[in-house]
This record gives C-alpha cells, structure tokens and sequence, in this order.
C-alpha cells in the first residue's frame, strides 16, 4: 500500500489532525515544513485551532492573531499575572455640556460620607482589516457624573502617533500608543447622593445610530432614566429621550441584545418596567410594567438581565424564590414568571430560610449541545453562592461556586470569561473572586503544556498518566483564588465590595472592578513575556529580558500600579497569602504562578 505524507492530506482530514494538537507552538512547527502546510495552516489551520481549543470565545476572523492572543491570554489567566492600577479621568478630558472655564476632573467624590458605587459597562469594536485595529469604550458612574473613555488602537492609529508632536503624544497617547479620549458628563442639575448614577448601559455598534456619538442608557437614583449622545467628534452632548419612573429610584437596568432593543429596569416600588430603546420622546411611558414584588411583602428588586432578547431574568430579596424568569416582548412581560428558583436545588421545594439575588450573568452556549443564548446562566447569591442555572433542567441549579476562604461573604457582581472562567466581586475586602469553569480534566487548552517538566525525578508521578506531577495538577487540581484589589492600609477602602465587573470583550485582556470611590484596571498579562498581546503593543523583545526600569515604563509609566494580594481556595492545610512585588522585582518564583508572586506577612 503506498504512503500517504502529511502534506498530501486533504483538508478535512488535516482539520482532525489539527483539533488534537495542544498547543499553538505545533502550527507553527508544521507550517515551516513545506509550502502546502504553510499555506493550510495560515488559511485554515489556526481558525480550526482557535474554534476546537476556545469553542465558547467569540473572536474577530483573524485567526493567527487570535491564537497568539488567546493562548498568550490563557496563560496570563493560569499564572494569576496582572497588573492593576486605578483609572480616572485625565490628560485629554472634554466636560459635557460645555462651560466658560475648564475645570480639571475630580479624581474622587468630595462632600459625601462615602465614596460612590461604580457600575460600569464596556464593548470593544473593530475598526479595521486587522487584529489590532480595535475601539474600546469604558462608562461608569462616578457618583452623578458620567465617565467615558474612548480608546483607539491598531495600525492607523501607530501612523497617527508617528506623525504626531511630543507634546500631542503626551496628551492623547498611552504607553502604547493607544490614542485615549475622555469625556465627562454631569448637567448643572445633578448631585452627588441625591443624583447618583445606578445604572449605565452602552449602546452597541449594531444599535445605535450612525454619526460616531456613543449612545448610553443612565439611571439614576433620583429616579431620572434617560437615553443620552455623547459626541466626542462635535464636543457635545443630547438627551435623545427620556422614560418616565414616577421619580422612582431605578435600582438596575439593562438592554436587550436584539437590534432593536428593549430596555428593562428595577425600580425602588419593586416593580420591573420596558420600554422600547428606539423612542425618541422626551416623556417615554413603559409599554408594560409589572410588580415583581407586591405591595404587602417586604423586599427589593436588585438586578435584571435579559438572557435573550425574549427572555428577563430578575434577581429579588429577601424572599424563598429571590429568582424569577419572564416572557417578555414589545408590549408585555407575562404576568406569571416562567421560572422561579429557589436557594435549594430542587425548584418545586422553596428554602426554608430568605436569600437574595444580586448579581445575574448570562453565559453563552459553547457548542449546539450546549442549548440556545439565554438557555445557560449564573446568579450571585446573598449566602455567597455562586450558582449556575439550566432552564432545560428540572433542578433550582446544575452547579454551585462557594469560596472557601470568604465563604459567606454576599456576591455583588459577576463577569463571565466565555465558558472558560468567571470572576466574582465580593461584598467586603475588594476582594475578586476567580474561578475556573472547565470540568477537571476536561479542559480544551493548557497554557502550561508548553512547558517543560520540571529537571527532578522525585517530581516525577507514576500513578497519573501526566509526564510529571506538576502539570498533573494544572491539569486535575487547579484551584480558584482571590485577589484583594485594594491591599491598603486604609480600612475603609479596604474593606470596600467590589460593586462592579465589566471587560470589553471575552478576548480582552483588560478587566474593570467598580469598588467604592474608584475603578481599577486589571491588566491580563505577564510583564516577562517577550511577545505579549497586540494590546499592549505587541513588540518583540527579542534582544533579551527587559530590566525593571524598562518594565515600569512599559506598563506603569505614572507608577500606580497596585501590589496586590491573592490567596488560593484551599480546604486542605493552611492558606498562605501571596503578595506581587513590584514591576521589575520578583518574588520566590512559584511554580504556575507569575514570577511577581511572593509570600506575604499582611
């Protein structure tokens, strides 16, 4: 029988081949090997890679980029690598509406007994032929003033900067070279506590309409809910419509994914209220509206979230079924819920004792098996749960997520990382909770399978089918941990919850926490590595390992990057904290952790 080579395969049969190859460094291998291979790997070979290793992360087309980035970013995740620093307002900042005199942007609120609550929302947007051509937009409410950054990035933006003056790229560029635009908002009406932001939703590309304003949904804990166009282009601003509360507090709002959107929010009464996004009267009614919660009971609602477009999820408390799902549609949500659930598993059963429901994130299907949008979703509890529900399921939930180092801590906030991982904001210690979706051993992709077995026999592990002991941990024995985000001496931000998560994208390697008078960035990222993602400018360090002077200008130019902690979930023997060095410096070295990470005495 004659032999068949490699390079003679056809191209289904190299797509098998490919969907069993663990690493990306194999690609690229079997690419150098011969003209065919070169070009089905550059056509096809990193598309099927990227769909078979990351099936549930939903990437621009650009498929070798988006394999460098997501194996660079999976590894990031694995090795706990970031580096954090608090973001706000500065250099090239416009005020809206505009006024005579301009007035440098508040850092943090003034005047209050605490520091406001930040809700955030973010979506990242192509805007070019490439992998790092991208638009990334950031909103949150800092007290009654509206934040947005507008970040460009990408080829024509390299050009922009290489053409500009020093002084032009000092104030509209990143370390980067991202060019970063600030607009604020906070009408003369508006104050802080009485008129505190509640709610901020970003219109996205496919919902808004063309000119290059950014669209935004603010509520308000006055009760003021209103559909507001920021111009960044003509330096202004335009309530485009307005929906009627009653001067209710609006609790939490959300939008539908549809193109044209509904809008759904909680208001203080516990009523739940829709109104049609595309509206542009300045006194909106509610096309239907409902009380979740009687008048006779006790309670609040806390969050919602549309789960599909049809779909409404309500998160209610104190109550024995704090979870409710509803049809909803342009006209009216049903009068009954579809579902309720209760803190037990078994939904025909509700908990003897009242729980409530904070936080509500839907998770997007993986695969056809895993159902349709919606179908899937994950809830915060009071009790410090973190449960997944099947709406395909009999049960009250298919899963539950408990930190066992703040155990009864209530959860605040969720942000799901596709179905690859979530984080959790806790409701004390700034702490952020992370946690890694994949079932034990059935993980699609390992960063570490790129690295070798550690030089010791005694490491060696003859009972696991593993090469080595070490990565038959990362492989079957990959705990959770938690970061503290705000590791100061200053008690009362550091005993602040983490009221908010937001990322741009599930490929993003940037996340946003909202903690108590400020927002940080986590950047996703080993500051070592020497081909880095595009989004951090993507240079190669071939010449060598960069010193720590070097690293600190590179990720930390005005030196506010944090020293967090972090404190792995662990039952068995005592929890060791561990603490980052700083930029440049590095720690003990533990195995599977970024080379910052050191023993802490705090």
């Amino acid at each position: 029988m004659p032999s068949t080579s490699l390079a003679e395969l056809p191209a289904e049969l190299l797509n098998q081949i490919v969907c069993h190859l663990e690493t990306a460094r194999a690609l690229v291998h079997i690419s150098v090997t011969c003209k065919r291979l070169h070009e089905y790997i550059e056509q096809n070979g990193y598309r099927t890679f990227v769909r078979s290793r990351f099936p549930s992360i939903q990437t621009p087309p650009y498929w070798k980029d988006a394999a460098h980035a997501l194996t660079t970013l999976s590894r990031a995740w694995d090795k706990n690598a970031f580096v954090a620093r608090p973001i706000y307002p500065e250099k090239d900042v416009t005020q809206l509406p505009r006024r005579r005199g301009r007035q440098p942007p508040k850092r943090w609120q003034r005047g209050q007994t605490m520091g406001f609550q930040p809700v955030i929302d973010s979506y990242a947007e192509q805007s070019g032929s490439s992998w790092s051509s991208r638009d990334e937009i950031l909103a949150w409410g800092a007290g009654a003033e509206l934040n947005l950054r507008l970040k460009g990035m990408g080829e024509k933006v390299e050009c922009q900067w290489q053409e500009s003056g020093d002084n032009e790229r000092t104030l509209k560029y990143d370390q980067f070279h991202h060019r970063t635009k600030w607009l604020t908002y906070k009408d003369d009406t508006h104050y802080d506590g009485r008129d505190d932001i509640t709610s901020v939703n970003l219109l996205r590309p496919w919902q808004k309409p063309a000119g290059g304003a950014e669209h935004l949904i603010i509520g308000r804990a006055s009760g003021e809910l209103v559909h507001v166009s920021l111009s960044n282009r003509k330096s202004e601003c335009r309530i485009v419509a307005r929906f009627t509360t009653g001067d209710r507090r609006v609790q939490s709002a959300h939008i539908s994914s549809s193109r044209d959107p509904l809008l759904a929010a909680c208001l203080s009464t516990g009523s739940v209220v829709v109104y049609p996004v595309s509206s542009n009267s300045l006194d909106t009614k509610p096309c239907t509206e409902l009380p979740v919660i009687p008048a006779s009971t006790s309670g609040r609602t806390w969050a919602t979230s549309f789960l599909r477009p049809e779909r409404l999820a309500i998160g209610i408390g104190p109550s024995t079924f704090p979870l409710h799902i509803y049809d909803v549609s342009s006209s009216k949500i049903s009068p009954t819920p579809l579902r309720k659930f209760s803190a037990c598993a078994d939904c025909c059963k509700s908990d003897s004792s009242k729980s409530s429901v904070y936080a509500i994130a839907p998770l997007d299907p993986a695969t056809r098996a895993s159902g349709a949008m919606g179908d899937v979703f994950m809830s915060g509890w009071y009790d410090g749960s973190i449960k997944v529900h099947d709406l395909r399921s009999p049960v009250c939930h298919v899963n539950v997520f408990i930190d066992p180092v703040d155990s009864y801590s209530a959860v605040y906030s969720l942000l799901p990382i596709g179905r690859e991982r979530f984080i959790a904001g806790g409701a004390r210690h700034s702490i952020m909770k992370i946690f890694d979706f994949r079932m034990t051993g059935n993980r699609r992709y390992f960063a570490a399978n790129v690295e070798a077995c550690p030089p010791d026999k005694e490491d060696r592990s003859p009972e696991s089918l593993a090469c080595c002991q070490y990565h038959s941990d990362v492989e079957h024995n990959r705990p959770g941990y938690n970061v503290f985000l705000d590791p100061s001496n200053q008690r009362r931000r550091a005993e602040s919850p983490v009221y908010a998560l937001a990322s741009a994208a599930p490929y993003s390697p940037h996340v946003y926490a909202g903690l108590e008078g400020r927002v940080v960035q986590l950047d996703i990222v080993e500051v070592m590595d020497r081909f880095p993602d595009q989004a951090f400018g993507g240079r190669n360090w071939s010449s060598g390992r960069a010193e720590g002077g070097d690293l600190r200008e590179r990720y930390d130019p005005d030196q506010r990057a944090l020293k967090l902690a972090a404190l792995e979930h662990t039952t068995t023997g005592p929890m060791k904290l561990r603490v980052q060095a700083e930029l440049g410096k590095r720690g003990e070295g533990f195995k599977g952790w970024d080379g910052r990470w050191g023993w802490g005495s705090r």
